[in-house]
Formats: C-alpha cells, sequence, structure tokens
C-alpha cells in the first residue's frame, strides 16, 4: 500500500478535545458526527500505541493493481502500516472490499477495526481469515461504548441534582473550607452526608482538620461542569435569538 500526498497528517494538539478535532477536520459536511467521533478515538488510540505519523481520510493506492481508495485512519511506523476502518459512513460490502485489499497488502502490520455495535463486531470477526487473526483487533461496539458512557456520565451528574453538595462544591473552588463555614449555609446532617459521599468519590479531601478542599479529580470535575454549562447557557441564548 502506498500512502498519497494529499493524506491528511494529524498532530497531538489536533485530539486535545473533541471540539478540537472537529474545527481542525473541518472536511465534509457529508459526514456523520457518528464517522466524526469514530475517527477522533481512531487517532488517540494510535498516537497512545506509539505512532507518532498519524493521517485521517488518507488517499491510499494498492499496488500492483493501482487501486484506490481512502482510508479512515493510518498510521506509519518502520516503514509499516496500521489501517483503522470506522464503520460509521460505509456500507458493508465497501468495508469487505477493503478489508480484503488491507488483508493482502504486505506492508500492513495491523487493521483496526471500529464497528458500530456489538452485532457488527461479530460479523467483522466471522470476516477474518485464521491467518490474519493476528493483526486484526476488532474494538468495542462504539454505540453500545457511548451507552456505557452515558450512563456513567449520568450518575456523575446526579451529584449535582442536591443543592447541598453544589453548594459545597462551587464554595471550594474558591479555596478549601473550614466545616464550620459550610455549617452556616448547609443543614449540619445534610453537611455530615455530602461530605462522606464527596470523599468517597475521590472529589473532595481534608486539607487539614476539618478544612475541606477540592481533590485534583474534583477540580477537573468542576472545571468539566463550568464549561458545560457556559456552552448550554450559549446554546439556549441562541435557540432564543432564532425564535
Amino acid at each position: 500500500m502506498q500512502l498519497g500526498s494529499t493524506a491528511k497528517k494529524a498532530e497531538s494538539k489536533h485530539i486535545g478535545s473533541y471540539q478540537s478535532f472537529k474545527e481542525w477536520i473541518n472536511n465534509a459536511s457529508e459526514e456523520s458526527e457518528l464517522e466524526r467521533f469514530q475517527k477522533y478515538h481512531g487517532i488517540i488510540d494510535l498516537f497512545n500505541s506509539g505512532i507518532n505519523q498519524v493521517y485521517v481520510n488518507a488517499q491510499v493506492k494498492f499496488l500492483p493493481d493501482e487501486l484506490e481508495a481512502i482510508l479512515d485512519i493510518c498510521g506509519l511506523a518502520d516503514e509499516k502500516f496500521t489501517a483503522v476502518i470506522c464503520e460509521a459512513g460505509i456500507d458493508q460490502e465497501s468495508f469487505l472490499e477493503l478489508f480484503e485489499l488491507l488483508n493482502r497488502s504486505s506492508n500492513i502490520e495491523e487493521i483496526w477495526v471500529y464497528p458500530l455495535n456489538e452485532h457488527s463486531r461479530r460479523i467483522y470477526k466471522r470476516a477474518v481469515k485464521p491467518q490474519s487473526r493476528n493483526r486484526v483487533k476488532i474494538g468495542r461496539g462504539t454505540i453500545d461504548h457511548l451507552d456505557e458512557f452515558l450512563k456513567d456520565t449520568l450518575e456523575t451528574i446526579d451529584l449535582f441534582e442536591s443543592r447541598a453538595r453544589r453548594m459545597m462544591l462551587f464554595s471550594m473552588l474558591e479555596s478549601p473550607r473550614e466545616k464550620r463555614y459550610l455549617r452556616e449555609f448547609i443543614n449540619p446532617k445534610l453537611l455530615y452526608e455530602n461530605l462522606n459521599l464527596l470523599r468517597r468519590m475521590n472529589l473532595i479531601e481534608e486539607v487539614s482538620e476539618q478544612v475541606y478542599g477540592l481533590s485534583k479529580q474534583g477540580e477537573i470535575l468542576m472545571q468539566e461542569y463550568l464549561h458545560f454549562l457556559d456552552r448550554i447557557r450559549r446554546s439556549i441564548d441562541t435557540f432564543e435569538e432564532e425564535l
């Protein structure tokens, strides 16, 4: 397989967040959100595996027939390619054709497949020939993974359902707080229960006797929560302006 000269090279700065990736890729409007999401995680996985040359939407050519195709993502290391195929945006027939071309290429080290769901995952596993199983990696279904991630996220958001917890966490954004300070605006019983809960979840820590502050994990969560609230507010403002 040969890599075309127009292949778009990804860098670590492009995947600092999903939003950063979308702004950088800024490619085809016909590309679905799920397709972009799969590519985003595929690039992250390649970088995490130690591959530094990563290309997205790469035009490739298969020799000797000179058949051309667009590969979702590929990584290059030691003159060997790791090819990544995302199911979103490709029909099953085209997928299997591309998979066969990659399988016949001598300079393909591994083929990573990102199926949409568990049903697709089983189909692709059956399509892998026994002699190729060592170099084909079929990931978890993206939709199944998203469902689990959403469940975990909603459980975290449930933390903010309690006004007492919100007040405690927001007050600690400025600095650690003494227990007696928190008791001024939170019922002592609720304060005791929620201090224990937030400590168990590793969101706050006792920095000194009777003084509590955000843990590192708690700081990150609160920053993300504030960013989330700001994005929601901006979206609502935009919707209201368009009415």
